[in-house]
């Protein structure tokens, strides 16, 4: 294995073979270049191609199938998306094995058509400096045009590639998108990131199908969009999830998961949670000072006293109804854990005619 000062020898080679400028060229490029030198990778040599056989392969679909289901149809919008020819997008697990591939007419003909193909591997220990290594690497949106490929072999293709991330910030997939045409990056790219947030999206919403879902925005017309942020709050106000997006706009206050709704937001939880039944778009303002658009995205189901434990279901006269069954376990978890119909009255801003009416 090259030793530092090879490395870095090898690395300013490349770099001016290829016609880049040591200080002008991509950190992220620059810094998988030098990890692909060291691990031993020729740039000069095609690379050592894995694909998995097909009984792998069949076993990872199996695995991810729950995923797959909703990864799919946004892959077929993303195709629909990317004008132009020559290109293909792919679906990979979280570590660059692909399984699922869509491509253009001609796309079949070119160097992409022909090495990203289902269960080819792009670890870049595998296949050196590419858009899907970079996710794997990186966690992060990653760019890969041209000479910036490792392999020359590769350098007629570019790469688009952006991590799914779960509530928890891991990666758990990547969507790629591949051309051997180079123009219109900034735009495939975006396209790319659209798709991944968009699954992150559905995989939100069906992870936490039985908690309130509130989504917010700094501006009321992008609560329809995917770049909203998704907390999950259980019964009792505590965040139990958050999208990458929330955890992006509430960077600086107390860490989200499992945080009560009060110790983020200066509006308490209590005080707007029946307007937010009543699908109200609210106002309100973080500790730091920050105001967002805030409305519920998601019903839930049932709520448990944290004090008590007890579950609170709706009673008989408003089963039937989403909505009346989700203000009516409102209304008798607030009495639950206030015990006095006034007070649950007071916390709620409902009448105490109405209170009383849900617990008879």
């Amino acid at each position: 294995m090259p030793n530092l000062t090879s490395v870095e020898k090898e690395f300013s080679n490349l770099t001016k073979k290829r016609g880049f400028l040591s200080s002008s060229i991509d950190k992220d490029i620059a810094d998988s270049w030098k990890r692909c030198i060291s691990t031993g990778l020729d740039p000069l040599k095609k690379p050592k191609r894995m694909i998995l056989s097909s009984k792998e392969l069949d076993e990872l679909k199996e695995k991810n199938e729950y995923i797959r289901r909703l990864i799919n149809p946004e892959l077929e919008l993303l195709y629909s998306q990317i004008a132009g020819t020559n290109f293909m997008v792919a679906y990979s697990d979280s570590t660059g094995s692909v399984m699922d591939t869509i491509y253009d007419k001609t796309c079949l003909k070119t160097d992409v058509g022909k090495i990203v193909i289902p269960g080819s591997i792009w670890r870049e220990e595998i296949g050196g400096t590419n858009g899907l290594g970079q996710v794997v690497t990186l966690n992060k949106d990653s760019i890969v045009s041209g000479k910036e490929h490792f392999f020359e072999s590769h350098g007629k293709l570019s790469c688009f590639a952006s991590p799914i991330l779960n509530h928890e910030g891991k990666t758990i997939g990547i969507i790629d998108a591949s051309t051997d045409v180079h123009s219109r990056e900034q735009h495939t790219l975006a396209l790319v990131k659209l798709a991944t947030k968009s699954i992150e999206t559905k995989l939100f919403i069906n992870q936490f199908k039985d908690e309130l879902i509130l989504s917010f925005h700094p501006r009321q017309e992008y609560l329809s969009t995917n770049s909203v942020g998704l907390l999950a709050i259980n019964g009792d106000g505590f965040v139990v999830g958050s999208n990458s997006n929330a955890r992006i706009m509430l960077h600086g206050l107390a860490p989200l998961k499992n945080e009560n709704f009060n110790n983020i937001f200066t509006t308490s939880f209590s005080s707007i949670a029946n307007e937010l039944l009543q699908n109200k778009i609210l106002k309100i303002s973080d500790h730091l000072g920050s105001s967002v658009f805030i409305i519920k995205s998601q019903n839930f189901k049932k709520k448990v006293s944290k004090e008590t434990g007890i579950k609170t279901y709706a009673c008989n006269n408003c089963k039937g109804s989403k909505f009346k069954e989700e203000r009516c376990v409102l209304i008798k978890s607030a009495f639950i854990e206030t015990g006095n119909i006034s007070a649950a009255s007071r916390k709620l801003g409902v009448s105490r005619t109405t209170i009383y009416k849900h617990l008879k």
